[in-house]
């Protein structure tokens, strides 16, 4: 004798099929749209960042100033003339103070790698970490105390074993840190930089 069932529970169960089947299609919809948004999408922007803009001209000439970007400080120096000059100048006792003065073995874009590394003359922007323990850098003023043989013309210290960057970030010979700083992508509009997305 086969038994009734209670319209009650075919209800329920109705319900329990219709509520499955329901959760089954939006999950199914959920992962097309992250597969078609995701996977599919070309806009042309992986591994770039977000550019920043950080405004800088009220910098005077040989103020250093540090920013964040990208969970990292950023070294800013507005150069003068004279800091300039000094970059410029293409001697061999001069050359031959630094580890890598031509920036071949740098981290810098293609259109910054000359004496300057920079965009512009005025202005150098660097990752403000050394590139021997990544420890915070400092500005170190120009001082007629030797150092590798000349008077230290001014530039950037490494706060943990004092390794020395010039006024283009280029780390001098015989010091700890064996690379130049790492100069990011920036594009200069006026009295404003834009950190990355270049």
């Amino acid at each position: 004798m086969e038994r009734q069932r209670d319209p009650e529970q075919e209800r329920r169960l109705l319900y329990l099929r219709v509520l499955l089947k329901g959760m089954i299609a939006v999950a199914f919809m959920a992962v097309v749209f992250v597969f078609f948004s995701v996977f599919l999408s070309d806009d042309g922007e992986e591994g770039t960042l977000q550019g920043e803009r950080f405004v800088i001209g009220d910098m005077t000439p040989g103020e250093t100033r540090t920013l964040t970007w990208d969970g990292r400080p950023v070294l800013i120096h507005r150069r003068t003339a004279e800091q300039i000059a000094v970059l410029e100048q293409t001697d061999t006792m001069q050359r031959s103070r630094l580890r890598d003065p031509d920036s071949d073995r740098s981290e810098q874009p293609d259109d910054m790698k000359g004496a300057l590394r920079s965009q512009s003359p005025d202005w150098f922007i660097a990752i403000g970490l050394g590139t021997d323990y990544g420890c915070p850098l400092g500005w170190l003023a120009a001082d007629q105390e030797p150092f590798a043989g000349m008077p230290w013309p001014g530039g950037f210290i490494d706060s943990c074993r004092e390794s020395r960057y010039d006024l283009a970030g280029r780390v001098y010979a015989r010091q700890y840190a064996d690379r130049n700083l790492i100069v990011p992508d920036y594009t200069l509009v006026g009295d404003t930089v834009i950190l990355g997305g270049r």
